[in-house]
């Protein structure tokens, strides 16, 4: 079960890091298909859904994004490298913090 735990956070950190090398090549199309696969106003639980599980895999990328939105393109992707190597230092320690944690609860709780 922890493995599985495991495999789901890679996965959402690693579509998040491709999204930002994604970002940092291809702004601009990349950009309008996180706006395209959203709702802007959802009103129901399926458009609700969509929002939330699109920003939960590529949102902090896209927020990223707009924050870089008003930079000259040249300086775009130095600005998102930037994003990128944060994003990557914090997610190496969240995923060290989470796994100590499942390493902990395997060995004392699953048994």
């Amino acid at each position: 079960m922890t493995e599985l735990i495991r495999i789901g956070i890679l996965t959402i950190l690693g579509s998040q890091a491709s999204y930002f090398i994604l970002l940092i090549l291809l702004y601009g199309t990349m950009m309008h298909w996180y706006e395209w696969s959203t709702f802007p106003s959802p009103t129901n639980l399926f458009e609700k859904t969509v929002n939330i599980l699109t920003a939960l895999v590529f949102g902090l990328a896209y927020w990223a994004g707009l924050k870089v939105k008003k930079q000259k393109w040249y300086i775009r992707p130095m600005h998102l490298i930037g994003y990128l190597i944060v994003y990557t230092i914090l997610a190496m320690i969240a995923f060290k913090l989470i796994n100590s944690v499942l390493i902990y609860l395997e060995r004392n709780v699953f048994l």
